[in-house]
């Protein structure tokens, strides 16, 4: 008894042949789908990495660092002990007579409240001091870094003169134009209360000044780097690294905007003070 014509189910047979024979036909798709695929998995974890790289600040420039030929003279306008009296005028003569010594100048106690008025930001009036905090001094320049001991040598001792020392260089002068210093484990601000930063703060201090307008590059000045230029222009001091601070450094397109973002950034946890570069 016949029951008709049966159709046969196939669950492979020839879909094998017509898969290959699809994917011979499109073989620079698959190609080009497969390897779009692989860079989208990497964008997944080095692409996330490249990010939060993007995010970190930048280390100080690697430039030489000018040379240290800059000093400064304290005077003794009183009688005191450790040094005898003079007047600034016969201080500043013999200064001037010393061979090493390339230029010279008396820096007036008045100029000297106004810088530092110019590049404060913490809204302190400096001049509270009062004139004894911040006497008249002598700034001048020699001819090699090595002339320096000749200087103080040839001025210790002499009437006016209460300390010869090496002037603080400004490697970032030209290369910034805003410092904000970070809490550390000595400061005794009162912003730094809660004690040295923490990873999270800096973070989101260096974040926080990217996103402000007009700036350029923000800087990290590490410890390490910091005692690196303190012992370049200063070897005579006798600090430890423990002793340095961290700082950043944030470059704009218009340096006048440093002042305004400085002081933004005082509010900050983490943040010791901040000053303009002059």
């Amino acid at each position: 008894m016949s029951h008709g014509k049966t159709d046969e189910l196939s669950f492979g047979g020839e879909r094998e042949p017509r898969l290959q024979t699809w994917a011979a036909a499109h073989r620079r798709l698959l190609v080009v789908t497969v390897a779009t695929t692989v860079v989208l998995a990497g964008l997944g974890t080095g692409g996330w990495h490249l990010y939060r790289q993007s995010l970190l600040p930048s280390p100080p420039p690697d430039v030489a660092f000018p040379p240290a030929v800059g000093f400064v003279v304290q005077l003794c306008l009183r009688e005191n002990i450790g040094c005898r009296a003079g007047t600034i005028e016969q201080t500043a003569d013999v200064v001037r007579g010393v061979p090493e010594v390339t230029s010279s100048r008396v820096v007036p106690h008045e100029e000297i409240m106004a810088q530092i008025s110019e590049i404060s930001l913490t809204g302190e009036d400096p001049t509270e001091n009062g004139q004894g905090a911040w006497p008249p001094q002598i700034e001048g320049e020699f001819h090699r870094t090595e002339d320096f001991e000749a200087v103080r040598r040839r001025l210790t001792g002499e009437p006016g003169v209460a300390g010869v020392y090496r002037r603080a260089g400004n490697f970032w002068k030209g290369r910034a134009d805003l410092r904000v210093d970070l809490c550390g484990s000595t400061s005794a601000f009162t912003t730094c209360r809660n004690g040295a930063r923490t990873d999270a703060q800096r973070d989101a201090v260096v974040a926080w000044l990217r996103e402000q307008r007009g700036v350029e590059k923000v800087f990290f000045q590490d410890r390490p780097f910091g005692l690196r230029l303190i012992k370049h222009y200063q070897p005579e001091l006798y600090l430890t690294i423990n002793d340095v601070s961290e700082k950043l450094y944030v470059r704009l397109d218009d340096p006048a905007d440093a002042r305004v973002v400085g002081r933004m950034a005082l509010g900050m946890p983490g943040v010791e003070s901040a000053n303009l570069i002059k």
